[in-house]
């Protein structure tokens, strides 16, 4: 069996049925009196909370990701990355880039 992250259409589901879950849980309470209607009321009201911070921390989350993204491929497409990374490969024996050789910590990367 192979482990996979959660699609976004599995997790919203998974947060659907653990939001009605509760909700249902809730009216079940109210129903047979284990709780009166204002104790209802504030759970029901919790239970909403609880979805919409979750919902915004998701949000969060992938403005964080994004942004990382981003500056991670910024970096990944530098010019001294470019250079350390055609210098780390085992079939290039030289690189030549005159303009920036002296900078650049590789013994492969040459001005001529």
């Amino acid at each position: 069996m192979k482990l996979t992250m959660p699609t976004l259409a599995q997790s919203a589901a998974f947060g659907r049925h653990v939001v009605s879950y509760s909700m249902g849980a809730i009216t079940a309470a109210a129903a047979v009196h284990a709780i009166d209607g204002g104790q209802a009321s504030s759970l029901t009201g919790a239970v909403s909370q609880i979805a919409s911070g979750v919902t915004s921390i998701a949000g969060g989350i992938a403005t964080i990701v994004s942004v990382g993204a981003g500056l991670y491929a910024a970096w990944s497409a530098s010019p001294l990355r470019q250079l350390l990374a055609a210098a780390a490969n085992p079939n290039v024996q030289k690189v030549i880039a005159p303009a920036i050789a002296d900078s650049v910590p590789s013994d492969k990367v040459v001005a001529k």
